[in-house]
């Protein structure tokens, strides 16, 4: 059996999570669920038991000092290495720029772009949004050749829905980059340290 891939939507949101500041599984599960990310995810305790192991494995996170918060059970902090957080932004810029296809991916790389330059990912989505009008255009025209060649709509409608769907997309991709152009639009910062929560400021 081949080995699992290491990048998935929620070894993304792990990491994405520890670049902001050292966490227990709590905490990141509370973050999430408040972001709304749980939704889009459907994450479940387990999610971060199987995936943490596997980041340690690979020197991307570490396993840190054990926390007890009154009468809670003790957790233990995780937090991010400088390899976890190269890894992490290599991830976003892969997950950003493309394949289009990937709906999962490039929706988790949203969620935490800021560990990112805004303006690296402002470039990311307008080459994105490049190569989808490309494809906009060419299979549009396409389609308007089948349509004069006498071929019923009935049965362009599988090629004509996802068509509809990346025009969406593109409108979108367009109107989100000029919003991040604009400097009132709030820009996380990076994280300044990443040592345990509880020998940092939460800078966010």
């Amino acid at each position: 059996m081949p080995p699992r891939p290491l990048r998935t939507p929620m070894t993304v949101a792990v990491l994405g999570l520890l670049a902001e500041r050292a966490r227990h599984v709590y905490d990141m599960r509370l973050e999430m669920r408040e972001r709304g990310h749980d939704r889009t995810l459907k994450i479940k305790n387990a999610s971060f038991y199987d995936v943490l192991p596997r980041l340690i494995d690979a020197g991307l996170v570490t396993e840190g000092e054990t926390v007890r918060e009154g009468a809670r059970p003790e957790r233990t902090v995780y937090g991010i290495t400088e390899a976890g957080c190269a890894r992490l932004r290599d991830w976003l810029r892969e997950l950003l720029d493309g394949p289009e296809g990937d709906t999962s991916g490039f929706t988790v790389a949203l969620m935490f772009m800021f560990a990112l330059p805004r303006t690296e990912v402002i470039t990311l989505l307008e080459r994105r949004a490049e190569r989808m009008a490309r494809h906009v255009e060419e299979t549009g025209q396409a389609l308007d050749a089948a349509a004069r060649n006498g071929v019923e709509p009935v049965f362009l409608a599988d090629h004509a829905f996802p068509l509809a769907l990346r025009r969406a997309e593109l409108d979108w991709l367009r109107a989100f980059t000029t919003r991040l152009r604009d400097p009132a639009t709030h820009w996380p910062g990076p994280q300044s340290s990443h040592k345990p929560e509880s020998q940092q400021k939460d800078v966010r």
